[in-house]
């Protein structure tokens, strides 16, 4: 293959790539060049992973041998699944089990697509002198603005020291796999320049970096995110167990006082968002909702009740919760993460389009999703724009004549134009959109319905640590 088409196929899409000239070097230079993305095994997979996995298919295309990283030991540090490693494996077999449900088996078995674990880079000596050597060519500042890598702020590196270690382990590990090119999400952009910054430093080979664009959450605001737990309607009945066994282990523990234990023990069994509740606010400890009374009186029902409390305590007393949340029951592996209209709740399964969405599913969340008439940025028109129109797929829109008829649309410019002049309904594209992701996810849904096992052993995993 010539090198122009060899760099047209990397290019493709792409939002950025850092750089081009060096990319085009790497092509002249490497008969089979390697390229690398990593993976937190954190939880079920969305459809912005197919934005990524195209990206991979055209790598491999060019000549490139790809490996794909399952850092398991960066999600323990990033607190996924409790930080249980048995589980966050688990979920690592279930990712290998998605690729080869797109379709890249061959591939797999011809080693141009290789799976790697974190867990086995850490167990050479060698890996950590590059984590420490890279973590000395960085000051402080500069890793806490890298910690965004994790999905996380800048300050969060408060919560515990390890997570001052991400980054640097990150950029290790492009080293430690000996790749010439990491790929990635654009929110994957300040690990990549940060091993960039090392390598100039340390007199090692820079890495030459490519990336793509994030799919948004469905819902306003943020981006779709991998979640633990169901991603259809809520399963009351898991959430109700799971608060059983928590209360159980807590009540055991010698974390709480006496006191606390007989109040959490005067709960009704019957009310499971009360006692919920009591659970996320434990470690709140002496923190007060609206200056006037203690949380757990209002949960308990003793003192001020929710009812008799005005629209801002609740407000107070909602905000309290997402602080405590951070500090939850790490020994329980119970994760929660604040949530804000800028991120997408990632508890919140109908946020995101998931690989093994039933046909229902898939059409009850983009008939919800964010699609204000005329506006075209919003998270329907991209599935078009970054899944549907890359695929080389036609959307076909089904309406009366009244209404304009129906159309056939093959790229994303004609459709953009058509929805910012208002000849475009949401409702009507919505449903264009469903039955394309429908179809798409077909061989998902059939796949793990002939290999069940990974997929059903991440959902009762997840079930076990409510997410």
């Amino acid at each position: 293959m010539e090198l122009e088409r060899k760099l047209e196929l990397v290019l493709d899409g792409a939002e950025e790539v850092v750089t081009e000239r060096e990319i085009r070097e790497v092509l002249a230079e490497f008969e089979e060049p390697r390229a690398y993305v990593g993976y937190e095994p954190s939880g079920f997979i969305h459809i912005g992973w197919l934005i990524i996995t195209r990206k991979i298919e055209q790598l491999i295309e060019a000549g490139f041998a790809v490996d794909i990283l399952l850092a398991d030991w960066h999600a323990f540090i990033n607190d996924k699944f409790g930080g249980d490693l048995e589980k966050i494996r688990v979920c690592g077999d279930y990712f290998v089990e998605c690729y080869k449900a797109y379709g890249l088996g061959d591939a797999i078995e011809k080693g141009k697509l290789n799976f790697r674990w974190a867990s086995d880079l850490a167990d050479n000596a060698g890996y950590w002198e590059k984590v420490l050597r890279v973590a000395k060519s960085a000051s402080l500042s500069r890793i806490k603005r890298a910690m965004t890598v994790m999905g996380r702020k800048e300050d969060e590196g408060e919560l515990d020291s390890s997570k001052f270690i991400y980054p640097s382990m990150q950029a290790a590990d492009i080293f430690e796999l000996g790749v010439q090119l990491a790929i990635g999400g654009m929110d994957q952009r300040h690990a990549h320049m940060l091993a960039r910054d090392a390598a100039e430093k340390l007199g090692w080979k820079k890495p030459t970096a490519l990336h793509t664009s994030l799919l948004p959450s469905l819902t306003k605001g943020g981006r779709m995110e991998m979640i633990t737990g169901p991603t259809g309607g809520i399963d009351y009945d898991a959430l109700a167990e799971r608060i059983e066994e928590d209360m159980a282990i807590l009540m055991e523990s010698d974390l709480i006082s006496d006191g606390t234990r007989s109040l959490l023990a005067g709960l009704s069994r019957t009310d499971s968002t009360k006692r919920h509740k009591a659970l996320e606010v434990l470690m709140a400890g002496k923190r007060r909702v609206g200056g006037k009374t203690h949380v757990l009186s209002v949960l308990s029902g003793s003192g001020t009740t929710e009812m008799a409390m005005d629209d801002d305590d609740l407000h107070a007393l909602d905000k309290q919760l997402n602080v405590a949340r951070r500090e939850l029951f790490a020994y329980l592996g119970v994760e929660e993460d604040s949530i804000s209209q800028a991120k997408m709740s990632k508890s919140d399964p109908d946020s995101g389009i998931y690989l093994h969405d039933g046909e229902d599913d898939i059409r009850r969340k983009v008939k919800k999703a964010w699609c204000p008439e005329g506006v075209p940025d919003n998270p329907v028109m991209d599935i078009c724009k970054l899944i549907i129109f890359p695929a080389g797929r036609t959307l076909e829109i089904k309406r009366p004549e009244k209404w304009g008829g129906d159309l056939s649309i093959d790229s994303y410019g004609k459709l953009r134009e058509l929805f910012i002049k208002k000849q475009l309904h949401p409702a009507d594209l919505k449903k264009a959109v469903a039955a394309q992701m429908v179809d798409i996810l077909s061989m998902f849904r059939e796949y793990f319905k002939k290999n069940p096992k990974t997929l059903e052993v991440v959902k009762r995993e997840s079930r076990s640590i409510g997410r």
